[in-house]
């Protein structure tokens, strides 16, 4: 998937593989890699906004999961000087996360990369 430019170009990809397949579960790993290779703050960062959206009830716009991950845990409100941009989101997820650019919703590039992380 590294090699893939556009979220078309993923789905394409995506499509071609068997649902379950093992060459899934090896492009989806070779990803998480890729993730993991990163910079302690960057990896630390994608992993949480795996998680958000993963595991969020309802598709969340740019605006919410970057409010979400200003957030810090011992904090009581919200730092706005903590908050991160879209495009190093997107940036450190390694490809397996699009935004929607008429809803502003932020979301995993394919059903079976949500299916993936929920294992």
């Amino acid at each position: 998937l590294q090699d893939k430019e556009t979220a078309k170009d993923v789905n394409s990809t995506l499509a071609k593989l068997s649902k379950g397949s093992s060459a899934l579960d090896d492009a989806y790993k070779k990803a998480m890699k890729r993730i993991e290779g990163q910079l302690t703050g960057d990896y630390e960062l994608a992993k949480r906004v795996l998680s958000w959206i993963t595991y969020a009830k309802r598709p969340l716009t740019t605006t919410e999961i970057c409010c979400a991950l200003a957030v810090e845990p011992d904090e009581a409100g919200l730092d706005s000087e903590n908050i991160p941009y879209v495009e190093d989101l997107l940036s450190v997820c390694a490809r397996l996360v699009v935004v929607n650019q008429e809803s502003a919703v932020i979301c995993l590039v394919h059903y079976t990369t949500k299916e993936y992380f929920a294992r």
